[in-house]
């Protein structure tokens, strides 16, 4: 097989070496921040970030004395910053995020560059998790929070706003999915649960803005009912509902509401706010794989000889495929290993070409299926012939393909054959 299509199975490794770990602050001009490490951090290990943005007329301390989430960082061990935004003319601090809140004073202040490069700053400090840098934002920091997401969407992997709101204006989705919780009080006075106008300007509510970023992941329109919950302290029992968009959404991608009834812009937040929101956003990293392993367990009663089979997911454009590999009829390997997680792109429908687009070895972590079983590969990779030959579910099809390497450079392959299979 030629070096070039080698490389098709061959996983990219991004090498971590040891970062410094003595600074305890960031300064980008704007004043020593303090950082939160924690106890058991290791320059090792990637270690999750949090950015916590204020709301209007407070600063980062305040904000995470009101939240709480310094006290658990220990326990979960995560990096967390908290910054204050400029002054206005009248002396308060504010996040320029939309036209709605709240550079009132028009200081076209930078603060999306501003945060970036807080957390580039980090970066270049500590081992962070590129998969897990999460933003949290109170009211005008759950704007502010959104429109970071919005124009990196790249590096933010989830946030969450707290009676906060996204832009009001059409956009197209951003480069990157990423998943959103909007988190919003019924009875919130300021920034009102069904949207409404700061100094004339729109602002949508907090369901518009959910359901916006769920159509920027790709997902379906319909949504179901999560757990409720406890994040308000002076109100009886659950009262937090929870409505959840997750269905069809593009890899790395959801969006969810959780509504707290009668709650109000400035909740008594519960004692276990910061550990909820925490649990959630750990929950939602940035991925490149749909699950831990590629494929989907077959319908038994097409009786087929696997009990894993590759699957096409709409909202990707993507087949994630599970790839033995084999030379001269005989398994073999390559690179030391013989059974590769592979993601195809879809170039073309009408020529029928595929493009390799990610790789990783198949199933490091002996995950199982619903069945408790080892899912095994259908997928053969041919070294002599340069063939790809598949079993693929799309939608409530089951096809078997093969595909020729018709293009070593880019990692392209042509359509050679396609036979629908029927339930036995």
């Amino acid at each position: 097989m030629p070096t070039r299509a080698s490389s098709l199975f061959v996983l990219l490794l991004a090498l971590f070496g040891s970062v410094p770990s003595n600074a305890q602050s960031i300064n980008l001009g704007r004043g020593e921040l303090p950082l939160t490490v924690p106890d058991n951090y290791d320059a090792n290990i990637a270690t999750p970030l949090i950015v916590l943005l204020h709301g209007f007329g407070s600063n980062g301390p305040v904000q995470d004395a009101y939240l709480g989430f310094s006290v658990v960082a220990n326990a979960n061990g995560f990096l967390l910053i908290s910054p204050t935004g400029k002054h206005n003319p009248m002396g308060t601090s504010f996040w320029n995020a939309t036209p709605a809140c709240c550079d009132y004073y028009a200081s076209g202040v930078d603060d999306i560059g501003y945060i970036i490069g807080l957390i580039d700053a980090i970066k270049a400090n500590y081992n962070v998790d590129e998969r897990r840098v999460y933003l949290v934002g109170h009211s005008n920091g759950g704007f502010m929070s959104y429109q970071v997401a919005y124009n990196h969407s790249s590096t933010i992997a989830a946030i969450v706003s707290l009676a906060g709101a996204s832009h009001n204006e059409a956009r197209t989705a951003p480069v990157s999915p990423v998943h959103v919780l909007q988190i919003h009080g019924d009875n919130d006075g300021t920034i009102l649960y069904g949207g409404g106008y700061l100094l004339g300007s729109p602002y949508p509510g907090g369901l518009t803005s959910v359901v916006t970023w769920a159509g920027y992941n790709g997902c379906s329109t319909g949504s179901r009912q999560g757990p409720s919950r406890d994040l308000v302290a002076n109100l009886g029992g659950n009262e937090t509902s929870s409505r959840i968009f997750d269905s069809d959404c593009k890899t790395g991608g959801s969006a969810e509401l959780w509504t707290m009834v009668d709650g109000v812009h400035v909740p008594d937040v519960s004692a276990t706010f910061a550990q909820q929101v925490v649990d959630w956003l750990y929950a939602h990293t940035k991925s490149e794989w749909p699950a831990p392993y590629n494929g989907v367990t077959p319908d038994p009663s097409f009786a087929l000889e696997y009990n894993n089979i590759a699957s096409f997911h709409i909202a990707d454009e993507t087949i994630y495929a599970c790839l033995r590999i084999y030379s001269g009829g005989v398994p073999g390997s390559i690179g030391g290993i013989s059974e590769y997680d592979i993601g195809f792109g879809i170039v073309s429908v009408e020529q029928g070409i595929l493009r390799v687009s990610n790789s990783r070895p198949f199933n490091t972590g002996k995950a199982r299926n619903e069945n408790n079983e080892l899912p095994t590969c259908s997928g053969i990779f041919e070294t002599t012939t340069n063939t790809y030959t598949d079993i693929i579910q799309a939608g409530a099809q089951i096809l078997r393909v093969s595909f020729g390497l018709t293009d070593a450079a880019n990692l392209e392959f042509t359509l050679l054959s396609v036979t629908e299979l029927f339930k036995q």
